[in-house]
């Protein structure tokens, strides 16, 4: 199952005409662990609806 954690977009820079990078940063009372090359999946609500996203 997975787990989903509080994060805080932290910086946002536009590298090519179709890429962002985002710099995310965790709460530090969470015990986080990444490692580069997974995909994490992403969930917000808008107007009640669940939306999830995964990226690499």
């Amino acid at each position: 199952m997975a787990r989903f954690y509080p994060l805080t977009v932290t910086d946002i820079q536009k590298t090519i005409r179709d890429a962002v990078v985002v710099s995310l940063s965790p709460d530090p009372k969470t015990n986080f662990d990444f490692i580069q090359g997974q995909y994490l999946t992403f969930k917000k609500d808008f107007d009640g609806q669940e939306i999830r996203r995964s990226y690499s």
